[in-house]
């Protein structure tokens, strides 16, 4: 057993040595590619040409469910598996195909994310082509994307990401609803819609699809029971025969109605992630406040002496480590974005009820130590703090994230509500936010898809077109001129001229990337047809409208923004360097620029330009500048809106998130030299961080330049990453002031904050020597990978970070 945190186990209720098999299986599995699934949906959707897509879709479910592998998996109390082998991922033909083809043969040759993969499996991929060329969503989507648009994406400006190529996750159900009703609840409220009458063709095809929906994820859940009945027949183990047995007995019919037990409770809310994952390739389905919607569960079980503490840790722990057997396989350039196989699962515990009191209970404790125990990427654990929550709580969050997981990460209340509240919704609603994903923030159950992750947006390279008039020095692409005039010549007499230019640029591509999502939104509303997913949101079996369809209760959405810390320091270098100082002309600095600062005057030029105010170490000159460029992109969002607008949920509109995962190292790789000193190719600054390596003066000096950005505005989620020496948590008394900083952050208008507890030497060796570090686990982004998954560009970003220490 591992040191825990707080916990004390009082009886033999865990079996700690299975939960590390578990982990340590867990740690050596290899990702495989599985064809089942594609071969199935295939089939299914040949036998439903020309009917309604929503009633294809929950036909191939229903086929997919009957007919995929089953198994349970040794040791695991938590069952269900997603495609035919553990952490194999499955293959979504209808929303992208061509990739899969091209690349089959460099799965097992990618430097992250790798996949091994059979000559059989390669050759029933490709007898599937045909029928799949031109019919998939990246196909609806690309025959409908206008020139401009596809030059922006040459040009590095624009990148689609998964909006095109994949189906739409981030959402988190109402698992409150679907744990009190069933699945054969959902069906049954499906039936008397039905038998009201008075429907529309699209209600009425939604309800037959819901029904359909249900009754296969009912019959998949009696597979699981017959696996677990045929593995308790096969094994010798008196114990494990007679735990199969009763897990089999309580799948035979769970979900018919609602969740009996605290075991139940926890399976059917692994069971609904997972089945929303078999239906569509989409990631970020998020668990919500876990602890809010279990605790009841747990609590009649304890009362009732059917459950003790100990056991209800084992449960959740291996809950925890099974979402680890999950996975998705993305192109190699969209896998650049987001390195270390994430699924973005994010789950939630602590801070404020609707009512403004304190959630913290029991649950909240055990899923910290359940994630110490586990020890692995999934899900992406969270924890929401106030000036109520219990001092206990956010020790054992402490000393969890000393343990250098980078987990928890952490979001303050005080900051998040108000946020939250500057959209649509009253502020009862907005106490009970969840993160989605990364540190995208919806409220659970009530959100449509897509709180983040539409278009990405490369403020860095945007920086770039302005210093050249618009023109792209690499491709010699200009879309846009500054002075009317084509060509790279540009002067800008002051500041202000060059910051108006940084604004007319900024408009013209978020408009061009609002096209890109309205096109992207419209196909998804076709190819996305998610009958499953749907009945778990709120309002969808109301309205009988899938969520693409408008069938949420609200509707936000938001792009993701790369580089703003990059801008924010490379505009206050020109304008110290040029005009305030006037130590250089903007035409020097565009020759320095030009030619990656190479040569004895590009060093002098380098050495002033990184010499010049830095965000993140406490400086108004830069901060001010820094918070401008947030504000220049949030005053463009009330201009737009999304497709579902006028067809039933709230808001319909956009916000603002940094939930930029690791694209800000692929878009780097796009944006030549900066004015911040920043060499050509290397990564932009991760979220709202400061730039890599930029923050000199220590961890309170970084959280007083966030402090100055508009956190408050920032309803889609604001991201912070820092890395701390591993001594600087050493001890009961550095645990303190690690605590202390952690409680600033609600004084110090701090939207969220994680962290890295590793230092650089160990992450050298790491990179030289993965195989000593197999259970290294870092915090990449907003999510967590194994370091020793991610792609070395990746690896470097990280390293690269500073490490924070106490002055």
């Amino acid at each position: 057993m591992k040191e825990t945190l707080s916990f004390k186990p009082a009886s033999a209720d865990c079996d700690f040595e299975r939960i590390a098999r578990l982990q340590q299986f867990m740690y050596h599995r290899r990702a495989t590619i599985c064809p089942q699934r594609a071969e199935i949906i295939t089939a299914s959707y040949q036998a439903t040409e020309g009917q309604p897509i929503v009633l294809r879709r929950a036909r191939a479910f229903a086929a997919i469910l009957s007919q995929m592998t089953v198994y349970v998996q040794d040791d695991a109390l938590i069952v269900g598996n997603q495609a035919s082998a553990n952490f194999a991922a499955p293959i979504f033909p209808e929303y992208s195909y061509d990739w899969v083809i091209d690349e089959l043969d460099q799965f097992s040759q990618r430097s992250g994310d790798s996949f091994e993969i059979s000559d059989d499996t390669k050759d029933r991929l490709r007898a599937l082509a045909p029928y799949w060329r031109g019919r998939a969503h990246k196909d609806q989507v690309l025959s409908q994307l206008p020139p401009i648009n596809l030059q922006a994406e040459k040009q590095g400006v624009l990148h689609r990401g998964g909006i095109s190529m994949s189906g739409d996750g981030h959402i988190i159900p109402n698992h409150q609803f679907v744990l009190a009703v069933g699945y054969g609840g959902m069906a049954d409220i499906a039936r008397r819609h039905l038998d009201a009458g008075g429907l529309t063709d699209e209600q009425r095809d939604f309800y037959n699809a819901a029904i359909i929906a249900m009754e296969a994820a009912l019959g998949y859940i009696r597979r699981l029971a017959t696996a677990c009945a045929d593995q308790a027949e096969a094994t010798a183990d008196a114990r494990r025969r007679a735990e199969l047995t009763r897990m089999a007995a309580t799948l035979s019919d769970m979900m018919t109605g609602g969740a009996r037990s605290f075991y139940e409770a926890v399976e059917s809310v692994y069971l609904t992630h997972l089945l929303m994952m078999i239906e569509s390739n989409g990631h970020s389905f998020s668990f919500g406040r876990f602890d809010q919607y279990i605790y009841p569960y747990y609590k009649a079980d304890l009362d009732a002496g059917r459950i003790t503490r100990e056991k209800a840790l084992e449960i959740i722990t291996h809950f925890f480590i099974m979402t680890n057997s999950l996975n998705k396989v993305r192109p190699w350039d969209h896998t650049q974005y987001s390195g270390g196989y994430p699924m973005y699962s994010n789950l939630m515990v602590g801070g404020m009820r609707p009512d403004g009191t304190d959630g913290t209970n029991d649950i909240s404790y055990l899923c910290l130590e359940a994630m110490n125990q586990s020890g692995l990427p999934e899900p992406n654990l969270s924890v929401r703090f106030s000036k109520d929550t219990p001092d206990a709580l956010i020790r054992d969050a402490a000393r969890l994230i000393r343990k250098g997981f980078g987990m928890p990460s952490l979001f303050c209340d005080e900051v998040c509500i108000p946020a939250m509240s500057t959209l649509d919704i009253d502020l009862a609603t907005a106490r009970d936010y969840a993160s989605m994903g990364c540190v995208e923030t919806a409220i659970p159950g009530r959100w449509g898809h897509r709180a983040t992750g539409m278009t990405y947006i490369n403020f860095g390279k945007i920086l770039e077109l302005i210093l050249n008039n618009g023109t792209d020095p690499a491709t010699g692409i200009q879309l846009l001129s500054i002075n009317g005039r084509p060509g790279r010549d540009v002067e800008y007499e002051d500041y202000d001229q060059l910051w108006q230019a940084w604004r007319k640029a900024l408009n013209f591509y978020m408009k061009l990337a609002v096209d890109c999502d309205m096109i992207c939104d419209r196909s998804l509303k076709y190819h996305d047809a998610d009958p499953f997913a749907s009945c778990t949101v709120n309002s969808c079996l109301a309205r009988g409208r899938t969520l693409k369809n408008g069938g949420s209760e609200f509707d936000y959405i938001s792009q993701s923004n790369i580089g703003p810390s990059v801008v924010g320091d490379s505009l206050a270098a020109v304008k110290k360097l040029v005009y305030d100082d006037r130590v250089l002309t903007l035409d020097q600095l565009r020759q320095a620029l030009d030619a990656n600062f190479q040569g004895p005057d590009g060093a002098r030029i380098r050495r002033l330009c990184r010499q010049a105010p830095k965000f993140g170490n406490d400086d108004d000159y830069v901060d001010a500048i820094t918070a401008d460029v947030y504000e220049s992109y949030l005053e463009l969002l009330p201009h737009y809106t999304t497709d579902r607008q006028g067809r039933g949920p709230i808001g319909c509109r956009y916000t603002m998130s940094t939930s930029n995962i690791t694209s800000y190292v692929p878009n780097g790789f796009e944006v030549g030299a900066t004015p911040d000193g920043r060499l050509a190719g290397q990564p932009l600054n991760e979220g709202a961080s400061p730039c890599l390596g930029a923050d000199r003066d220590g961890p309170t000096a970084v959280i007083n330049s966030i402090s100055k950005l508009p956190n408050k505005k920032m309803a889609g989620g604001q991201l912070l990453n820092m890395r701390f020496a591993p001594g600087a948590l050493a001890g009961d008394d550095n645990l303190d002031k690690f605590i202390a900083f952690i409680r600033t952050m609600r004084f110090k208008n701090v939207f969220h904050n994680q962290f890295n507890i590793v230092d650089t030497a160990t992450l050298k060796d790491a990179k030289l020597h993965p195989e000593d570090h197999m259970d290294l686990m870092v915090r990449v982004a907003g999510y967590c990978a194994l370091f020793n998954t991610l792609m070395p560009e990746a690896q470097d970003a990280i390293i690269a970070r500073t490490e924070q220490g106490w002055s």
